[in-house]
C-alpha cells in the first residue's frame, strides 16, 4: 500500500540494501512520505494500511536500518471535539496533551521516561492556557522527569509536523535518542484571532486577503477550475468515509479515549470523533451560502476546515535505541522538506514541499498509489 498523507506519504520501494553497521529489521516493506508551508517528511513503514487503519506486518519480515535512522515507535491522538460546546469544553490544552503523553508512555513500558531528551509540541496560538511553553507545562503533568527538556514550535498548520522534523534532525545528528513530539490546539478556549495584530505594512508585500484562509481557498478554486458542485461532493464523501471508518473501528488504534462532557453536560468517556457529520447530504451542502466570498464564492461552511479541539502525540527514537529496547518500529523517516508559496495561494504549499520530500527520497508522484490528505477547504 502506498499513500500520500497530509501528515505522511506511504511509498512502495524495493528491498533496501544492507549498509555497514545496519540494524536487522523488516525487509520488502512499504514506505511512508509524511508531508504539510509546508513541512513534509518521507517515512518508510513496516506496515500495511488503508485510510487510518494500520496492520503490522508479520514479525518474520525484516528491515535493515542504520543506527541513527529515525523511527516512529507509537502514536496516538485525542478524539476530535467541537470547539463550541464540545466534549473538551472543560478540559485544558495542557491536560489534553499530558493525557496523551502519559497514556502513550504507559503502553510503551520499555521506554524509560527519564530517557526522553525533549518534548517538542506544535501549537499555533501560544497564549492563555497555551502560552508559557505549553510543551513544558504539559510535560510537568506527566511521568517525564523535570530533567527532560521541552519546547513549543509553530509553523501554523504544520506545527506538529515541524515538531517531528525537529526531533528527527536531533536524532540524525546524535543530539538525543528518545523524543516525545506532538501538537495541540484548543480553539474553544483560545480563539483563532485572540491577540492577533497584523502589521499594517504587510499589505505592501502581500495581498490583504492572504491572511484569510477561506479566500486563499477561493483563489485556488478559480485557478484550478474547481466548481462548487465538486467541492460539495468531495465534502460529502469526506464525512461518509470518516463515518464508515469509525463504524468499522479503523480509528480505534490511534484514538486514545478521554473523559469529556456530552451535549447534556454528562461526564463520559469518548473514543470517537465528535466532528463527523454522518447526516450530511448533497442537498444540505448545496443550501449553504458561500462563507468567504458572498458574490460568486464556492467555499461554504460545509466544505471548510472544522473548528475543533484536540491533540496528537508520537514517540520517536533512534533505530539503535529501539533495537536496544527490543521495540519494533512502525516507520522510519527517510526525508524531510519545507517550502513556501505566495500567501495568496497558501493551500498550495503541500505541493512544492511534497515534491522536495519525494525527490530527497528518490521517488516521484508516480510511485504513490494512495493519497490521504487534510480535507480542509
Amino acid at each position: 500500500m502506498v499513500s500520500l498523507h497530509s501528515v505522511a506519504v506511504r511509498c512502495a520501494t524495493s528491498t533496501p540494501s544492507v549498509l555497514p553497521n545496519s540494524l536487522p529489521w523488516l525487509t520488502n516493506t512499504p514506505s511512508w512520505v509524511p508531508c504539510i508551508n509546508r513541512p513534509r517528511s518521507c517515512v518508510k513503514w513496516p506496515v500495511k494500511a488503508r485510510a487510518s487503519s494500520v496492520k503490522r506486518l508479520p514479525r518474520n519480515e525484516r528491515m535493515s536500518l542504520n543506527p541513527r535512522d529515525v523511527v516512529i515507535v507509537d502514536f496516538g491522538r485525542t478524539p476530535m471535539g467541537r470547539s463550541k460546546g464540545g466534549m473538551h469544553r472543560n478540559t485544558r490544552a495542557e491536560d489534553m496533551s499530558a493525557h496523551l503523553i502519559s497514556k502513550l508512555l504507559e503502553r510503551n513500558n520499555k521506554v524509560d521516561p527519564a530517557e526522553v531528551e525533549d518534548v517538542i509540541w506544535g501549537c499555533v496560538n501560544q497564549t492563555l492556557e497555551q502560552g508559557w511553553n505549553i510543551a513544558r507545562m504539559a510535560s510537568l503533568l506527566t511521568q517525564i522527569p523535570h530533567t527532560s527538556a521541552a519546547q513549543t514550535v509553530s509553523r501554523l498548520c504544520g506545527s506538529s509536523m515541524s515538531a517531528l522534523h525537529t526531533a528527527a534532525q536531533a536524532i540524525m545528528t546524535n543530539n538525543g535518542d528518545v523524543f516525545v513530539i506532538g501538537g495541540v490546539e484548543h480553539m474553544g478556549h483560545v480563539s483563532m484571532m485572540h491577540g492577533v495584530d497584523p502589521n499594517p505594512h504587510m499589505s505592501l508585500h502581500a495581498a490583504k486577503a492572504s491572511g484569510m484562509m477561506g479566500l486563499t481557498a477561493e483563489m485556488l478554486g478559480k485557478m484550478h477550475g474547481i466548481t462548487r458542485e465538486q467541492q460539495d461532493a468531495f465534502g460529502l464523501r469526506s464525512h461518509q468515509l470518516a463515518h464508515k471508518a469509525t463504524l468499522e473501528g479503523k480509528f480505534k488504534d490511534e484514538i486514545i479515549p478521554m473523559q469529556g462532557y456530552d451535549e447534556n453536560g454528562f461526564l463520559k468517556v469518548f473514543d470517537y470523533d465528535e466532528t463527523i457529520r454522518p447526516d450530511t447530504t448533497l442537498e444540505s451542502l448545496a443550501a449553504l451560502k458561500p462563507a468567504f466570498n458572498p458574490k460568486g464564492g464556492t467555499v461554504t461552511a460545509g466544505t471548510s476546515s472544522q473548528i475543533t479541539d484536540g491533540a496528537s502525540c508520537m514517540i520517536v527514537m533512534s533505530a539503535q535505541r529501539a533495537q536496544d529496547l527490543g521495540i519494533q518500529p512502525l516507520a522510519v523517516i527517510r526525508s524531510m522538506a519545507v517550502a513556501g508559496v505566495d500567501p495568496a495561494i497558501m493551500g498550495y504549499g503541500p505541493v512544492p514541499a511534497t515534491q522536495k520530500a519525494l525527490k530527497r527520497a528518490g521517488l516521484t508522484i508516480a510511485d504513490i498509489d494512495f493519497i490521504e490528505l487534510n480535507e480542509a477547504f
